[in-house]
Formats: C-alpha cells, structure tokens, sequence
C-alpha cells in the first residue's frame, strides 16, 4: 500500500492511499476450542456465519480505489490507476481534482 503526501495547486495538503477491494485474514490462531466455561450455566454464542469478518466491496469498488484526504473533504479515484503512486506530484493533483466526493461516514 503506497502512502503519497502533495500539495494542490490551490495550496491544500493532500494525503493519497490506495484501498484494495477486499482485506486478507489469516487462518484461525489454533483449530481447538479456546473458550472455557468459567460459570455454571454459561454457554458460548452459537453463531451461524464463522466467516463474519469478511466483506464483499461495493458495486463499483471491486477493483479497489485510491483516497484522497485533507482538512476539509476526501475524494475516492475509481478505479485506481495502473502506477499512480510513481507520478508527479501535478499528475496526482490532477487524479485528485477527477475524483468523486467520497461518502461521509458517521
């Protein structure tokens, strides 16, 4: 994952980072029970779905993007561009002025 840092033409501090579309979880610590029945009466939760962690992206987003960020705003770049990271700093200025708004998270 490449971390890049430029300022845009208007003077506003940037930060860029690419997002892969889905994240990597290693395998289960052991295959054994780890959970010890410490009160009477207790019972582990029963869940359904052992694979809970893993998230499929959004349409759109399947190849993942680039994030852009400063003070006021962030900006999604879909998809990524093959080397974006190994551009110019006006070339990444301008990557970030085409991207889109990205969703505010609350």
């Amino acid at each position: 994952m490449a971390l890049r840092e430029f300022v845009d033409a208007r003077g506003v501090a940037w930060k860029a980072w690419d997002v892969p579309p889905w994240r990597v979880f290693t395998e289960l610590r052991s295959k054994g029970e780890r959970r010890v029945r410490q009160t009477a009466g207790y019972t582990p939760e029963r869940r359904q779905n052992r694979e809970r962690r893993r998230r499929t992206a959004a349409p759109g987003l399947e190849r993942g993007w680039v994030c852009f960020e400063c003070a006021e705003e962030k900006r999604r770049l879909i998809p990524p561009p093959p080397n974006w990271d190994a551009v110019t700093e006006d070339e990444l200025a301008d990557l970030c002025s085409r991207a889109s708004p990205a969703p505010v998270q609350h």
